[in-house]
């Protein structure tokens, strides 16, 4: 049975830039075997070999693709390979935290991909996913592409926790902008809150509003006195800086924290 998508549409999600040839392979491959179809670049910048990052992307990324969409996700791939439904569509990937940590509950189905004897894994995108994300697209069931696992890992991404009287909120994402996601949504924030004042520590500097945008900034010849909090599409909290990056100026990384605290 064919998919119900009128176009069908493949993603790539991957740390190989955009200077090589690893895209193009993959991409030409997709085009000579799936009649009509649709790659979209996600993105090539995912920090490399950064399964954090790379989750990251894929939870935020991929969600609103129409059912049936096959997203490939290439990075730290190595053996065993997935193929994993959820939300109604499907990732082709490794079993390295990624698909259990962004989708959780919300995974449907999950098969370990067959691989042919004697099939190079050097490439796995290139040799293995485009011709499952073939099969896929065609109307195969997951019980077709390999047989199914026991469990699949899952990282522990910690997004914040108590210490005291404070919470320690760790930054899980750095935009190509250097704005940084934390770890707590504005709904978790403002549960937390219930209305007090708050006072969030970010190295030296001090915050204390959430501001509805990072344009929304008086103008100053520091732009470290620029820094604002906001909330992002995602949700998420996010430190920003307006017309400046925040991870140059203060100097956070991904997994540091900042402090936040409510005033009684």
């Amino acid at each position: 049975m064919q998919s119900d998508m009128k176009t069908p549409i493949v993603t790539l999600t991957t740390d190989w830039g955009t200077q090589g040839f690893f895209a193009g392979m993959v991409k030409g491959a997709l085009y000579s075997s799936v009649e009509g179809i649709q790659v979209v670049d996600i993105t090539h910048h995912v920090d490399p070999f950064s399964v954090m990052s790379a989750t990251f992307v894929v939870k935020h990324a991929c969600q609103e693709f129409p059912a049936g969409t096959v997203h490939i996700v290439d990075v730290a791939t190595q053996p065993p390979l997935l193929a994993v439904k959820a939300r109604g569509q499907y990732f082709l990937c490794c079993d390295n935290g990624v698909p259990a940590t962004a989708f959780g509950d919300e995974i449907e189905d999950v098969a370990v991909i067959s691989v042919p004897e004697g099939m190079p894994l050097g490439f796995a995108a290139h040799t293995l996913f485009v011709p499952v994300a073939q099969r896929l697209l065609a109307g195969a069931a997951l019980s077709d592409i390999g047989p199914r696992p026991e469990s699949l890992m899952r990282r522990n991404m910690v997004g914040w926790m108590p210490s005291g009287d404070e919470y320690h909120i760790y930054i899980h994402y750095i935009d190509g902008y250097g704005n940084a996601y934390l770890g707590m949504t504005y709904n978790e924030f403002e549960k937390l809150r219930q209305g007090r004042p708050f006072r969030m520590t970010v190295r030296e500097h001090r915050i204390s509003e959430v501001s509805d945008s990072y344009f929304q900034q008086q103008a100053t010849a520091d732009p470290r006195l620029r820094l604002r909090l906001t909330v992002s599409a995602t949700g998420l909290l996010e430190l920003a800086v307006k017309e400046s990056s925040f991870a140059q100026l203060i100097g956070l990384r991904t997994n540091d924290a900042v402090i936040l605290k409510f005033i009684d």
